[in-house]
């Protein structure tokens, strides 16, 4: 594994060798772009995800981090296709910009001239420059990997094999947010146990916050589970190996939130089941590791290789330019929320309430007493919790009474 990447590293230096110098003018674009992503996504780390609104502006500046890379990839590509691509975006960055600020009546017209004028000079540059057209010469060659093993996938530890587990990790840390919604919905539909906690704004308000703990699932799935389900099957029959591997699935995932609980979750604050049937230490239950197990068996034994073979049959340079704003968007969504957390549920709740207060014409009848259910219902999940983090603390008086004691 660690020898086929040293070679494609030793490969893509060979070849970065022989493409054409890029012009000063170039270089400098590449490196205000490089400045740009870097500084941009600091200043996400930084920020609170309250004080950031996904308005027009902020989801242009972003959609714009999306296409820097994308171009950067591209332009150490020398790839002929980077002028159009960068000719058309910076006339879709004047044109829709301009339409936004006019149909929403905030348009300043010195404002407005002064931000297009990046644009304006990238597009003048890529447009006339007949060095740009010399160097971006190479053309987008759209043909299928020729390495494939068998089923029509990519070689294991391949570059295309690690591209793909890299688009996976993003997309299904997504995922996994939204599969963690469903499953609290159930809960509050009371079709399957546990708590409903209404108060996690990361959980509910803010749909594009990943979960990575779900995206390394997958990515265990492509490297262990999946050829682990295929061992079986050829060594028993279809029946008993898929069997093992659903059990394998179970435990290896149930192991992931123990061990993520452990680091994240140490007093319960995030998740508590301990007054679920079959728990370990309130980190994990029967029911979740049953629920994981049908889950991951389902991407283990479908949706991976379906999504393999798929990606395998699609041009490779495409496949990597879609990779590179995957994972850009993805970095977007989790620098926003690496450091400062949204504001809790009852902040907002409280605040909305004292607002009404102020202005009776704050909220409706019906919001206010919807308002006043949740806060009452946040009182006893506090309780809840004060309950469990007292009896911890218990537990731990009496481990340490006992060590002493031995």
């Amino acid at each position: 594994m660690v020898q086929t990447i040293i070679e494609t590293m030793r490969s893509e230096r060979a070849d970065a060798r022989e493409r054409t110098p890029l012009p000063v003018t170039l270089n400098l674009l590449a490196a205000i772009f490089s400045i740009n992503i870097v500084v941009t996504l600091v200043i996400l780390i930084f920020s609170s995800r309250d004080l950031i609104d996904y308005d027009a502006a902020n989801l242009f500046d972003w959609l714009n981090l999306v296409f820097e890379a994308v171009t950067l990839w591209m332009i150490w590509y020398r790839l002929k296709v980077t002028r159009p691509f960068v000719l058309a975006f910076t006339a879709f960055n004047v044109m829709v910009g301009t339409a936004v600020h006019l149909a929403m009546h905030t348009m300043d017209v010195g404002l407005q001239l002064a931000s297009i004028i990046p644009d304006v000079v990238i597009f003048l540059y890529f447009l006339r420059s007949r060095r740009v057209r010399e160097v971006l010469s190479e053309d987008l060659v759209l043909e299928r990997m020729e390495l494939q093993e068998e089923g029509g996938m990519a070689p294991r530890w391949s570059w295309p094999f690690v591209r793909n587990l890299i688009m996976y990790f993003c997309v299904f840390s997504f995922l996994g947010h939204w599969m963690e919604m469903s499953f609290c919905l159930a809960i509050k539909a009371g079709l399957v146990g546990g708590e409903y906690d209404p108060s996690n704004t990361m959980l509910w308000r803010d749909w594009f916050y990943p979960f990575p703990m779900h995206g390394m699932a997958v990515v265990l799935i492509g490297v262990l589970l999946y050829p682990l389900w295929r061992t079986l099957v050829r060594r028993t029959n279809m029946i008993v190996g898929s069997l093992i591997s659903f059990v394998l699935n179970g435990l290896t995932c149930g192991l992931i939130e123990f061990i993520c609980g452990l680091m994240w979750n140490a007093e319960l604050q995030n998740w508590d089941y301990t007054n679920m049937p079959f728990n370990f230490m309130g980190q994990v239950c029967l029911q979740n590791v049953v629920g994981f197990a049908f889950a991951a068996s389902i991407i283990a034994w479908m949706v991976y290789p379906w999504l393999e073979r798929t990606l395998a049959k699609l041009p490779a340079a495409a496949v990597n330019i879609a990779s590179v704003a995957v994972l850009m968007v993805f970095l977007v969504a989790q620098t926003l929320y690496l450091v400062e957390p949204p504001i809790d549920y009852r902040t907002e709740l409280e605040y909305a309430l004292a607002e009404d207060d102020k202005d009776p014409n704050y909220l409706t009848d019906e919001e206010r007493a919807s308002y006043e259910e949740e806060l009452a219902y946040l009182d006893y999940l506090d309780a809840y919790k004060a309950e469990n983090q007292a009896r911890l603390e218990r537990e731990r008086a009496e481990q340490a009474a006992a060590a002493e004691g031995n």
